[in-house]
């Protein structure tokens, strides 16, 4: 099983279609989500698939920056209680780090489903919460914006500013992986 075809393919973008998903894929997503390894399989995420109500208050709760993803037929929250993970012994607390391996999870099923899975911290806390219904003591860490890929040039790139229209059609811009990894030691002076 070869996936970094979807690691490849995997990219941000924000002229999304309005279209419904194809049926089963936001459970599908979400499962991927909750397949996850965690410190002891503590599993300390807690997602929520905004749908009806909570999606539309979810969308309000998003700055004019993020108004793209507004069009979304799907926007996940990705929330944690850190209390529920391991605190290892110099203090880092490991139930961030479990969210993130639950969200990438969540962005390569998308990807594999051929659809756009797109993380943004960009959004109201207090009434993104509130909109999902998290408690007080879970810190809401992502929103996933999950859609059909729309066209730039179209109706779904009007909500988008000059340099979000730039990136769409860009390529996809990554570093040399000499610039971020190394094997054996890091090397002095990089």
């Amino acid at each position: 099983m070869d996936i970094l075809k979807e690691l490849r393919e995997r990219r941000a973008y924000r002229a999304l279609s309005p279209d419904e998903l194809p049926d089963g894929a936001a459970r599908r997503i979400v499962e991927a989500g909750t397949l996850a390894p965690s410190c002891y399989n503590n599993q300390p995420w807690r997602i929520v698939a905004a749908e009806g109500q909570s999606l539309e208050a979810l969308k309000a709760a998003l700055p004019e920056g993020n108004a793209w993803a507004t069009r979304a037929p799907l926007i996940i929250g990705v929330a944690v209680r850190e209390a529920d993970d391991c605190r290892l012994d110099d203090g880092r607390d490991y139930a961030l780090f479990d969210a993130g391996l639950c969200a990438m999870a969540m962005l390569i099923q998308a990807t594999a489903e051929h659809l756009v899975a797109h993380p943004i911290a960009g959004y109201n806390p207090k009434k993104a919460k509130a909109a999902l219904g998290l408690p007080s003591d879970h810190t809401l860490i992502a929103l996933i914006v999950v859609a059909r890929r729309g066209d730039p040039d179209g109706e779904d790139g009007k909500l988008l500013a000059e340099w979000q229209l730039k990136s769409e059609r860009g390529e996809r811009q990554r570093k040399a992986l000499d610039e971020v990894a190394a094997f054996g030691r890091w090397p002095q002076g990089r």
